[in-house]
């Protein structure tokens, strides 16, 4: 007896040594065991990152440097790839069982689910790994859309698109137009009249349905329900019809056919007010310089009055294919890239890209006043919003239903078409298309 005793201390003394000495040991979630050793030096091996224009650059410049700091011996190769090579790409390598894939991808919220849904293990479950630990330092409608099924995270959170209402501050001063006082679409159409009497040009653009998708999310609610069904015909759709519809009869609004064109009605005075992403700042700053000052922001309009004012627009992630050969090397990679503080901020500060990281809107240059904007807190002002954001669901067939409504939306505007023509017409379209149920 006493010698079992013996036995059975020292086995569990070995159990403890041998996992203090160890790391994380977890599960990917395809039953292969990995461990996160604890010193960043034992982390080893060589891996490659598929990402696109600005991601790219930071993942490259800004992250890349400091990563190796922490961990000298992960030799990592950032590809610099379109992003619609990228998607090209990653199906073809995920049609032919993980072949050619890179060991981290950059992959868009709203496209997640359109490779999960025909490829269910396409990405590495990075709960497993351990990124649950990070989980409460993002804002819900971030996290939430990066999980399958299961509630298991499979891309982690990089960059987001909070939404407001840039808007000309000149043109609203010269018109005796006080922003502040809009806080419901009723108030800014009532605004935008007198814009428009005051300028004999239109209030805003739109190059698609970005506003009908951002007016739908600020609701939560979007194209498809919780299940995948169709929903465009909500009680939320019909909010955002009428809205646009009142917009539309008061010619306030003007569809400007692309994204060239959008930039032009802004840069040119043909448009006072656009309601978008605060990825906006960058091509305003690089393309319409000599408007410094000029341009402001304030929330989105609510439907109530005390209703919500916040939406998002864009937004990517960083995930893991399953079929990497280092997926703890690429974890402490991706882990690392979307946690540090520090290169947040380059991405802010050196790309234009907004972090999902709530941490980093603690840092001085979000509370700092931006020339360009006012000379206001232009990134705090969005960065108050980001909480408040919905979470809203993007399905698969996503890019298929958003093709349909944006020429839907080309039609209302431009045709003899009713806001709510435009929301049924579009969702049969898109059931027709993608085979999908609706809610009705």
């Amino acid at each position: 007896m006493k010698k079992k005793l013996v036995g059975s201390w020292f086995a569990l003394i070995l159990i403890v040594l041998l996992a203090a000495c160890g790391g994380d040991s977890s599960s990917d979630g395809d039953g292969e065991e990995l461990t996160i050793p604890e010193n960043p030096e034992d982390v080893t091996g060589d891996i490659t990152v598929w990402a696109w224009a600005l991601e790219a650059n930071y993942l490259d410049k800004d992250v890349l440097p400091a990563f190796q700091e922490i961990y000298p011996n992960v030799n990592v190769t950032v590809e610099h790839i379109g992003v619609d090579q990228v998607y090209q790409k990653v199906s073809a390598g995920l049609s032919s069982g993980g072949s050619g894939l890179p060991d981290v991808v950059q992959v868009e919220n709203n496209r997640i689910h359109s490779f999960t849904e025909e490829f269910p293990d396409a990405f590495t479950n990075l709960t497993a790994m351990g990124y649950d630990e990070h989980e409460d330092k993002f804002a819900d409608a971030k996290i939430e859309g990066l999980k399958d099924s299961d509630g298991n995270v499979i891309a982690v959170p990089r960059d987001l698109g909070p939404v407001g209402v840039l808007y000309r501050v000149d043109i609203f001063e010269e018109a005796g137009v006080d922003p502040s006082s809009i806080e419901t679409w009723d108030d800014y159409i009532e605004a935008g009249k007198k814009i428009v009497d005051h300028t004999g040009k239109n209030f805003l653009g739109t190059d698609g349905d970005g506003l009908l998708r951002i007016m739908m999310q600020q609701q939560g609610s979007y194209y498809f329900d919780e299940e995948g069904k169709l929903d465009i015909t909500s009680e939320a759709g019909e909010n955002a019809a009428r809205v646009l519809q009142e917009m539309k009869d008061n010619e306030l609004i003007t569809f400007t056919n692309n994204w060239d064109g959008q930039v032009a009605a802004m840069k040119n005075g043909e448009v006072s007010t656009h309601p978008g992403a605060v990825w906006w700042s960058g091509t305003m700053l690089e393309q319409m310089p000599e408007l410094s000052g000029n341009w402001d922001m304030f929330e989105l309009p609510a439907f109530e009055e005390g209703g919500t004012r916040a939406s998002n627009d864009g937004g990517s992630a960083l995930a893991i294919p399953s079929s990497s050969e280092n997926k703890v090397a690429a974890y402490v990679f991706a882990e690392f890239a979307t946690t540090d503080i520090d290169s947040q901020i380059k991405a802010l500060t050196n790309r234009g890209l907004f972090p999902a990281l709530l941490e980093a809107y603690e840092e001085p240059v979000f509370s700092e006043d931006q020339e360009y904007f006012n000379n206001e807190p232009f990134f705090q002002k969005f960065a108050d919003t980001v909480e408040n954001i919905p979470a809203v669901n993007h399905d698969g067939a996503e890019l298929e239903v958003r093709s349909v409504m944006g020429s839907e939306t080309e039609a209302f505007l431009l045709e003899d078409k009713s806001a709510m023509e435009m929301l049924e017409d579009g969702e049969e379209q898109a059931a027709q298309q993608t085979g999908k149920e609706t809610t009705d």
